[in-house]
């Protein structure tokens, strides 16, 4: 059996829908917060998350960037839709990009500094979350409204936008306004696969850590 070390900051970030997938398939893993930006020389292409397998045999498998990482263990485990359908396939790349592209643009929001240039951060991010509210809502009603992305089970989408989501909204945590879209109103289907993942037994210690 495998052991992992996650290496991420404390905050909550890039790395949630990691933590979220090694809780819920009940991987024995750790989370390893390097001293920054001292330790960056010592990871792959100086960046964070990192993820560090060792084997039974005690050789060792490093793994950079988040989706990279996701994707290796949710096909490692048995969370990926099936890969013969090809579109299907396609869907869950497309949604999971999605996602990942509303969490980059709320990264860059926080840094800017220049009062225009953020102003216009922020009115594309927010066109941004509502396209991808309004298309993944209507994906999640095809799919049967069942509280799930893809059938009636758990699979990589629902940790991804679990974890996704946790660190969104502790990123605007202080700009409560650009979480409307995401906000069981305007996204209720999205929140429903919030809703089965919280009360799943699986992710309750990983919810305890989803705080900001």
């Amino acid at each position: 059996m495998s052991i992992y070390t996650l290496r991420h900051f404390q905050a909550p970030g890039r790395a949630e829908p990691c933590k979220a997938i090694l809780e819920y398939t009940g991987a024995k893993w750790t989370l390893e917060s390097p001293q920054w930006p001292q330790e960056k020389v010592n990871q792959p292409v100086g960046k964070l998350p990192v993820l560090v397998e060792t084997n039974k045999d005690g050789t060792r498998f490093i793994l950079s960037d988040s989706l990279a990482i996701e994707q290796y263990l949710v096909c490692k485990y048995n969370l990926c839709v099936p890969e013969q359908d090809r579109q299907m396939v396609a869907r869950q790349t497309e949604l999971r990009n999605q996602l990942n592209d509303l969490f980059q643009m709320t990264q860059l929001i926080v840094n800017i500094t220049e009062p225009t240039t953020r102003t216009n951060f922020i009115q594309r991010f927010m066109t941004l979350a509502k396209d991808v509210v309004t298309y993944q809502e209507k994906w999640l009603k095809e799919n049967g409204s069942t509280g799930h992305y893809f059938g009636n089970k758990t699979t990589y989408i629902d940790l991804a936008l679990l974890g996704t989501l946790c660190a969104i909204r502790c990123t605007l945590k202080g700009m409560p306004e650009m979480l409307e879209p995401f906000n069981k109103k305007n996204a209720p289907l999205m929140n429903n696969v919030m809703t089965t993942m919280e009360k799943d037994v699986k992710l309750v210690k990983y919810m305890d850590t989803c705080e900001c």
